[in-house]
């Protein structure tokens, strides 16, 4: 059997400077290159958020402040976000100091104007992304989670890897959150689904 690593969208919107700043966010590129160059894996997954400007989870686009809360059945909320990672833009581009050399694979999310994607796996209203089928068809049955943010894109796809089968393992030295107050409450819930924090 054989070992994946998935990258969650390491780019540059989620950065320091970027439009939906995770804190700290820099601090992980040097694990990442270090897993990224490593030999343990038979294959690299980069997730990419890749959204039109006219995405429904932008609050530009409802008249609203970003971070409003607002939530519907068809897979967007909990709030809605500052515009981000819009297709082509150079927040959307991955951050300059990761290896992406080294990534056998681009899988571009919140492509749909009407749902978001925080996980690699899955849309938000259920719509399959295909990774578990390409990580199946590599006999793949373990995977190491990297990237950002730790309580939104990561722990979703931590959390739908579980449930498709594979023994999954979130890198900490490789994630940030976007709220580090509420960190240790989620670990303590993606530990009791089966989730191993390393």
């Amino acid at each position: 059997m054989a070992k994946a690593l998935l990258a969650i969208d390491l780019q540059n919107d989620f950065y320091e400077n970027g439009a939906l700043a995770v804190p700290q966010a820099s601090e992980i590129n040097a694990k990442v290159n270090e897993l990224l160059e490593s030999d343990k894996y038979k294959l690299i997954v980069a997730s990419q958020d890749w959204h039109p400007a006219s995405h429904l989870s932008f609050a530009s686009n409802h008249n609203q402040e970003p971070f409003t809360p607002y939530s519907d059945d068809q897979g967007l909320g909990p709030v809605l976000w500052p515009d981000h990672c819009i297709q082509q833009s150079e927040g959307a581009r991955f951050n300059s100091e990761i290896k992406t050399v080294q990534f056998d694979y681009i899988m571009r999310k919140g492509k749909d104007r009407e749902v978001d994607s925080y996980s690699a796996f899955q849309d938000n209203d259920g719509s399959d992304l295909g990774l578990a089928g390409l990580l199946k068809s590599l006999a793949v049955d373990e995977v190491d989670i990297v990237g950002l943010a730790f309580d939104y894109c990561v722990k979703y796809t931590a959390q739908d890897s579980i449930k498709n089968g594979f023994k999954t393992n979130i890198i900490l030295a490789g994630t940030r959150a976007v709220n580090p107050d509420k960190v240790e409450k989620l670990k303590a819930e993606l530990k009791a689904a089966g989730i191993n924090l390393k």
